[in-house]
């Protein structure tokens, strides 16, 4: 804990440590980093460094509740910033001068999903016309969300045992949750808090333990509103707290491959030239490609139209990237997969543990290539639990990894609420500061890569970012910061009913109301002639270089998921290096396809 603010414990419920007085949001940044570099095995220790960031922006958050998001992302971004310098240095150019975060934008960067307008228009605007469903490729998650009971089983619920609330998701399928239930999705009522009602009624026939079990034995997302000190005690919870943050690790049980020296090329940006593969849908690892893709790496970005997707994010999260269709089923499809990772770099693995092992590439498949190519590779899991422990390959989400943490429990407490009941985070603030996380890992992997070797493992978590803001050392803003930030923004009510959905619309309606922030157009990019229109406009890239030639910035504009039909890479390969793994490959899906036909011995 720093030598300068107290802290005292229970404020917001067990286990919360909160600040005895308010630093403003830039200086806090400073602290944190200082932080966040002590606890990040292979980051610069060196205070000049850190100490030459220059966090600027309004005293207070723009984001509700005691916890320190704003401030945590915008600290998140400086480290991807810092990481960046040393890699220009290793690629021989100067270090592209100071770097600059402003952290109103960092809050604006957590509300990323909404934050884009079309022909003048925003998000608010075109959602209340209908105009949006003209414009918006539709995966089917508003089919899969289609009725009042399908949306509203995605919230926080009493239980029948006293003080614990319980976070049910139905995932992009809530049909197998409403059976596992006995609820009847056909029997949907007029409105949502009608639904709500519906829904409270079977939660409380149950205890928090009777729900967990029943989500465990049929496969299900969900997850009681633990407290902070709660989730500490649980065996996932432990394990987490095992590991740091920020982690990468170097593959010692595979051949040592030579360093790889980052591309040289007219692109200034720090990852210029580097390839990056993302499986992924939804929000945190799609965020991480986004912002590899804004630090100059080609992304193409994987996933199929079999799969429900979050369509709103296709005006934001596919900035910079290649966007291909691929159905791993397929043998086909997997053979093109593999061709793709022979040029790779990274792997971002953006689905539950296990998952795409079980499509033939797991860590091990992967490192695999990567030793007969002879040259190592980035393999990034991002999932909810992390990488051991009881829950490692349970199926998670944002909101769940903030009913887990502790995190819904104390911005419960913070709203005036008791007896444990819970609300969400008012924007999916775990998935994208958890895509932040990424992309410094990655970066960080990157750089190592380049000066010693070897292939690395990087571990990203939805649920141990939410702990890291919530360990004392941080701490959490006092009750009247609290409430001076709802006088200031006059939010609406957020309660344990509301969707995800509706919370991020109401803060992007208090944004527009309250501020200023639309009208810096430094917050800002537009693209002309975009997919959706003749004008786009989303946030840009928070990581701000004094040269501007190396500064994050996206050079094709997001486009709908599975747009391109070309499934490659933009830069070319800048040697024949994979000549020789291109034939292994080769030879490995003959081998596997000459397998499937042999007839059986007699």
């Amino acid at each position: 804990m720093d030598s300068q603010t107290t802290r005292t414990e229970g404020e917001y419920g067990p286990g919360s440590f909160v600040d005895s007085d308010f630093t403003p949001v830039p200086k806090e940044c400073t602290r944190l980093l200082h932080y966040l570099a002590k606890n990040t095995p292979g980051f610069t220790q060196d205070a000049a460094v850190l100490d030459a960031v220059k966090f600027e922006g309004l005293d207070y958050p723009c984001i509700p509740g005691p916890i320190k998001s704003q401030a945590m992302t915008a600290v998140l971004h400086a480290m991807a910033g810092i990481v960046g310098q040393e890699i220009l240095e290793l690629k021989g150019q100067d270090s592209a001068g100071a770097i600059t975060i402003n952290t109103d934008q960092a809050g604006l960067y957590l509300g990323t999903i909404p934050l884009f307008s079309v022909d003048g228009k925003d998000s608010l605007e075109l959602n209340a016309s209908g105009e949006i469903d003209k414009i918006m490729p539709s995966s089917n998650l508003g089919a899969a969300l289609g009725n009042t009971i399908m949306y509203r089983i995605q919230a926080i619920y009493p239980t029948k045992t006293p003080g614990v609330w319980y976070n049910w998701h139905g995932s992009t399928n809530p049909l197998p949750m409403c059976k596992a239930f006995g609820i009847d999705p056909t029997k949907a009522p007029k409105t949502n808090d009608e639904a709500y009602e519906v829904i409270s009624a079977v939660s409380k026939q149950y205890s928090y333990r009777e729900i967990e079990m029943i989500m465990m034995d049929h496969g299900l997302c969900g997850s009681p509103c633990y407290s902070p000190a709660a989730w500490r005690e649980t065996l996932t919870g432990k394990a987490l707290a095992r590991h740091s943050l920020i982690q990468y690790n170097v593959q010692k049980q595979c051949p040592a491959t030579p360093p790889v020296p980052f591309p040289i090329s007219a692109d200034k940006r720090p990852l210029a030239g580097i390839k990056v593969v993302e499986i992924a849908r939804i929000i945190a690892a799609p965020a991480c490609g986004a912002a590899l893709a804004a630090m100059g790496a080609d992304v193409v970005r994987i996933t199929s139209k079999n799969l429900v997707d979050l369509d709103l994010a296709q005006f934001s999260l596919t900035a910079g990237k290649v966007e291909a269709e691929l159905d791993l089923t397929t043998e086909e499809h997997r053979a093109q997969l593999w061709k793709l990772l022979e040029e790779a770099d990274v792997l971002i693995n953006g689905f539950r543990r296990k998952s795409i092992e079980r499509k033939g590439f797991g860590l091990n498949a992967v490192l695999e290539m990567a030793n007969k190519r002879n040259k190592g590779i980035i393999y990034v899991d991002e999932n909810c639990y992390g990488p051991d422990g009881y829950y490692a390959e349970r199926p998670g989400w944002q909101q769940i990894a903030d009913a887990a943490a502790g995190s819904s429990y104390v911005i419960g407490n913070a709203y005036g609420f008791t007896d444990g009941k819970a609300v969400l985070p008012s924007l999916p603030i775990s998935d994208m500061s958890t895509g932040a996380t990424g992309c410094v890992t990655i970066m960080l992997a990157l750089r190592d890569r380049a000066m010693h070797g070897g292939s690395y493992h990087c571990e990203v978590a939805l649920t141990k970012y939410n702990t890291t803001t919530l360990e004392a050392e941080v701490g959490l803003y006092p009750r009247a910061v609290v409430a001076r930030l709802q006088e200031r923004y006059a939010w609406p009510a957020m309660t344990p009913d509301q969707h995800v959905i509706d919370l991020f619309y109401m803060m992007v309606a208090q944004w527009k109301r309250r501020t200023d922030f639309f009208a810096q157009p430094a917050l800002w990019v537009d693209f002309a002639d975009s997919p959706y229109g003749k004008s786009l406009r989303i946030l840009a890239p928070v990581v701000r270089y004094a040269d501007a030639a190396a500064t994050p910035r996206w050079t094709h504009p997001p486009v709908p998921f599975c747009f391109h039909k070309e499934l490659a890479f933009r830069t070319p390969p800048v040697d024949g290096a994979w000549l020789a793994h291109k034939r292994w490959v080769a030879g490995v899906v003959g081998k596997v396809e000459g397998l499937l036909n042999e007839k059986p011995a007699s």
